[in-house]
């Protein structure tokens, strides 16, 4: 079979494509093509694409491309839609991989809404087939590394929700096979969701042994969220709230066993995320605190102003700007375009502060509260920040 796979660099699509490979004829569509692999077409979904040019010699397409965020109307709507189209003028079966939640009458989110459009569009086409896949699991998956980060926590925040539709990238990818080769013999909707579990467990599955949870009241997320519609723990934001408030696993019919016996905590690659984030943390706490305090205690501040030289009208200037200026520095190290940027801002000041106290007040090194020598690790933390690539 002549199969045209989407996104074969992708977590998913990649898994369809070493499904098939060894015994189909497998182009790949994508922005970049695989190593070592030469039957590739560039395929880029936020422009236009010769679709009429590209699909000749095809008798499939599967459609794996998706993201969790951006332009959802260009990447999930527009462009396959203008596939889609193609593929029916020339009689080409269509296996869409879609998402749960996206057959609902009124998505809960953007995502499943934007899936939406395409599905129904292929609904009425005798020759797709269109698959939902729970929230999949696996080495090299956005949720699972996520979830391995985080099943690492000594204490590990547990939301309270329903079982959540799961399935792993292995059972995903023997499914799509089998619709490939027995197209006739599925549904036009197939929901690819494993038996459910519980997040608990499918934690414990990635963490490799048991370990200590406490449930968080899924209130506590939406004030958060409510305070912060943009804000985000990794991946999980205000929509992947929405979407595990109104999706079950035990609203479908379960086509495999539990996806969490298909994980090897070996193979699962850790973000690090939330050791960024104690980080980040810790490094904005000790900047808005120290702007805090130095107005708090407004005569330690003044006197220290004054044993560096600094006049009564001077002193009560440099207090203010210095506080303001740490309380800003201690936010804006959130905001992640300009990162890199805050973090060089902050050793600059460290490093000219140090200075000065060094040669006005070198007595500081030798406070026993560590009032100097504090910013040697702090500027070691701001280093490591600094050189991380999720800046």
């Amino acid at each position: 079979m002549r199969i045209f796979i989407l996104g074969a660099t992708g977590f998913i699509g990649n898994a369809i494509f070493l499904s098939l490979v060894s015994e189909h004829t497998v182009t790949i569509g994508s922005r970049a093509p695989l190593d070592g692999y030469d039957k590739w077409k560039h395929i880029d979904y936020s422009k236009e694409n010769n679709w009429n040019e590209i699909l000749i010699d095809i008798d499939t397409v599967i459609n794996a491309i998706g993201i969790i965020e951006g332009d959802f109307e260009q990447i999930q709507t527009k462009s396959p839609l203008g596939l889609f189209e193609a593929c029916i003028k020339k009689g080409i079966k269509i296996i869409n991989i879609s998402a749960v939640g996206a057959e609902k009458e009124n998505p809960a989110i953007p995502f499943l809404k934007s899936k939406k459009i395409t599905d129904d569009l292929l609904l009425s086409y005798k020759d797709a087939r269109i698959i939902y896949p729970g929230i999949v699991l696996g080495k090299g998956g956005q949720s699972t590394q996520f979830f391995a980060e985080m099943a690492q926590m000594p204490i590990i925040p547990l939301l309270k929700c329903m079982p959540p539709p799961a399935i792993h990238i292995t059972q995903l990818a023997r499914l799509v096979r089998e619709v490939t080769e027995n197209f006739e013999s599925y549904p036009k909707q197939i929901f690819a969701v494993a038996k459910p579990e519980s997040l608990e467990k499918i934690l414990t599955a990635i963490r490799g042994k048991k370990g200590l949870f406490i449930a968080v009241p899924a209130f506590l997320f939406n004030l958060f969220f409510t305070i912060f519609p943009k804000g985000s723990i990794g991946i999980f934001n205000k929509n992947m709230m929405s979407m595990l408030s109104s999706i079950s696993a035990a609203d479908y019919k379960p086509i495999c066993e539990e996806a969490s016996s298909k994980i090897n905590p070996a193979d699962l690659i850790r973000s690090n995320y939330f050791s960024m984030i104690t980080a980040l943390l810790a490094v904005s706490f000790i900047w808005i605190w120290s702007g805090i305090s130095s107005l708090i205690s407004w005569d330690e501040s003044y006197s220290l102003m004054k044993e560096i030289g600094a006049n009564n009208q001077y002193a009560v200037l440099f207090i203010y700007l210095g506080s303001i200026a740490d309380i800003v520095l201690g936010i804006s190290i959130f905001w992640k375009r300009k990162r890199k940027l805050i973090l060089l801002a902050q050793m600059l000041f460290i490093f000219i502060y140090t200075i000065i106290l060094t040669l006005l007040a070198p007595h500081y090194w030798f406070h026993p509260f560590g009032v100097l020598s504090k910013n040697i690790p702090l500027l070691g933390l701001s280093y490591y920040l600094y050189q991380r690539k999720e800046n």
